[in-house]
């Protein structure tokens, strides 16, 4: 029962004791009152009746006349005359109790008079002794009439007093409802604050709250900024302010082994042409210099674009990874842009040439393939000596036209869609005692004889704008395996549904009609689009937090500084993107840093698990760092007896 509950319950308690106590004693003391009026008015009546008689030489017709004459008005109950020996001389009675009170209440308030008691004389000789009782049925009428009203003033005065008191109780209590919702965000997670109200001890309760969760968010923003430093500190080059070359081959090879839309994009690789002349002409510091501002301008342009990176990966030769780009020569030029009108500004252009390759990357190619090709591009241009852009081709990709291919896919999407081709493959993530924590199920399409993966076609979805409608079909497929395995199903979720504003009450219906598989239901999005769209995203997990869907956030470890803003979204695990995990047991800087987000996220009560586990070396390692859970290859490989 409920706080507010259980203190109407005891002010309604208290108002029937108040009103019922002070409706018995008044009701009691009516009753006494009537008792003592009617007493003196048979003293006074036995009084009067007395002299008359006596006034009437007490004459014994007379006195039976005149006796009888006053017991029939109707007003007394009894009235007796008794000599000095004790002999009745008259005696009237009458028994009947009719009032208009019932029955009941006569019993439980019974009117008991004394009788009113005169002397008859006949000059000195004493005749006898008169005695009469007035009726009770006309006090009983009176007094049943005035509890009657008595009961109707109560009534209405407990009533009033309810509506008060319930009007005065909402509002003293109405700054529970805020702890009681910051008690509950703090077990789910979200570490919010929440205004202090004038309530004495609830503004202590609120305030050492409201402590503890700025103590949190200011934990966590401190130890982003720690785990931040680490990683430029392991993975930035000092000069350039780019990845080192190995960070940035780890986190090709993770794009191009993903099973989602940064499976297919477009690497570019631009060399410096004559850095080493710029350096004996210009001295070190300058083309140190020169080198910071060159990569002040790649990351300006990766920095627009999620999951777009930037390395140096010698003395002269710079590479862009574009995910989601399939278009290289527009990137190529930009980035052949940025990096002229660098030393444009700094009077260098003449002295130096910038040679460009790009190429197209798709889902499963390997990392030393794409490079040859890319390689001998550069190579190829270079000996030109020219600043031109050189696009290397892979068979038949990218052979037909954009507006062509688009319009196959489309064509491909629809009747998938419409006919419900599309299906989801689970593969395990497992805790460290090899229980299935749930089941990652990426969409899978038929088609033509083959199935094609997330990686080959998500890719053109996203182009088409078509990933809400397809983030639609997955969650309805997701709820259908869950009613059928009773498993906990994981599903990755697109930037559209996340931007877009009606999909979270689209997302509440459909889990409101299966509330039993909305508990087993697990969704995550990419930690790119959950900090670009944070309000959003924030929308939509308190949706699905309230049908208890698990949220998390994938390919962790890219933007660890903004990890801060997440204290009120209340998470249940964060996903470290598999170029992290990549050789962890032999990577001293990503060890450091996944022990400490590991240790930030258990402070949380968030779970911290591993993409893309490949050997029996990076589970050992990643058990020693406290990792709760992993997947990848080897975790299938296990869960399928091999």
């Amino acid at each position: 029962m409920s706080l507010f509950k259980q203190l109407w319950l005891a002010i309604c308690v208290l108002l029937v004791l108040v009103f019922g106590g002070s409706f018995i004693v008044s009701s009691l003391s009516a009753k006494r009152y009537l008792e003592q009026q009617l007493y003196m008015k048979n003293s006074d009546n036995a009084a009067a009746l007395a002299l008359s008689l006596t006034q009437q030489d007490a004459d014994p017709v007379l006195l039976e006349l005149t006796l009888a004459a006053q017991f029939d008005t109707g007003h007394y109950e009894m009235i007796e005359l008794v000599d000095p020996e004790g002999q009745v001389v008259v005696r009237r009675t009458d028994n009947q109790h009719m009032s208009g009170a019932p029955a009941w209440f006569t019993r439980m308030l019974p009117i008991e008079v004394e009788p009113g008691y005169a002397q008859v004389q006949k000059g000195w000789q004493q005749v006898g002794t008169l005695s009469l009782r007035s009726h009770s049925r006309f006090a009983y009428q009176e007094l049943w009439e005035s509890t009657q009203q008595l009961a109707l003033v109560f009534l209405g005065a407990m009533l009033l007093a309810g509506l008060v008191g319930n009007v005065m109780l909402r509002r003293i209590l109405r700054p529970l409802d805020d702890v009681v919702d910051q008690a509950v965000a703090i077990g789910d997670r979200r570490f919010v604050t929440t205004d202090e109200p004038y309530t004495l001890e609830f503004k202590r309760l609120v305030s050492a709250m409201n402590t503890l969760s700025a103590r949190i968010r200011d934990m966590l923003r401190q130890e982003a900024r720690r785990l931040e430093k680490w990683q430029r500190d392991s993975h930035i080059d000092k000069v350039t302010g780019l990845l080192n070359r190995e960070p940035f081959m780890q986190s090709l090879d993770a794009a191009m082994q993903s099973d989602d839309v940064n499976a297919t994009g477009t690497l570019t690789l631009i060399r410096l042409g004559g850095l080493a002349q710029l350096n004996q002409v210009y001295g070190r510091k300058v083309i140190d210099g020169l080198l910071e501002d060159l990569g002040d301008a790649l990351n300006a342009i990766v920095s627009a674009h999620s999951r777009w990176g930037a390395s140096r990966l010698n003395g002269s030769d710079f590479a862009v990874l574009s995910p989601r780009a399939v278009e290289p020569k527009k990137v190529a030029t930009e980035v052949q842009d940025a990096m002229r009108h660098v030393l444009e500004r700094r009077s260098m252009l003449d002295d130096v040439t910038l040679p460009v390759a790009a190429t197209v990357y798709v889902h499963g190619e390997s990392v030393s393939e794409v490079l040859t090709r890319l390689d001998a591009a550069l190579l190829a241009t270079d000996r030109e000596g020219e600043s031109s852009v050189n696009i290397a081709f892979k068979g038949d990709v990218q052979m037909l036209p954009m507006r062509e291919q688009m319009d196959r896919w489309r064509e491909i999407f629809d009747k998938a869609l419409t006919e419900k081709l599309f299906t989801l493959e689970p593969y395990p993530v497992v805790g460290l005692d090899g229980r299935p924590i749930h089941y990652e199920s990426p969409a899978r399409l038929p088609w033509q004889g083959e199935v094609l993966s997330a990686g080959a076609f998500l890719p053109w979805i996203n182009r088409l704008e078509m990933s809400s409608d397809l983030d639609r079909a997955i969650i309805e497929l997701a709820l259908e395996m869950i009613e059928r395995r009773q498993e906990p199903i994981c599903i990755n979720l697109s930037v559209a549904s996340v931007v877009e504003l009606d999909f979270p009450t689209w997302l509440a219906r459909r889990l409101a009609s299966r509330p039993e598989a909305a508990a087993r239901l697990w969704l995550e999005v990419p930690e790119a689009m959950a900090f670009r769209h944070l309000g959003n995203f924030k929308k939509l997990c308190e949706r699905a937090k309230a049908y208890n869907c698990k949220l998390g956030i994938e390919h962790v470890g890219h933007q660890l500084a903004e990890l801060g803003q997440l204290h009120d979204v209340g998470l249940d695990y964060l996903k470290v993107d598999v170029a992290f995990v990549r050789d962890i047991d032999s990577n001293g800087g990503n060890q450091t840093l996944l022990r400490t987000l590991c240790t930030v996220g258990h402070s949380i009560g968030v779970q911290v698990i591993a993409e893309g586990v490949q050997t029996d070396a990076e589970w050992r390692a990643l058990e020693e760092l406290g990792i709760d859970g992993a997947t990848g290859p080897i975790v299938t490989a296990r869960g399928n007896g091999r």
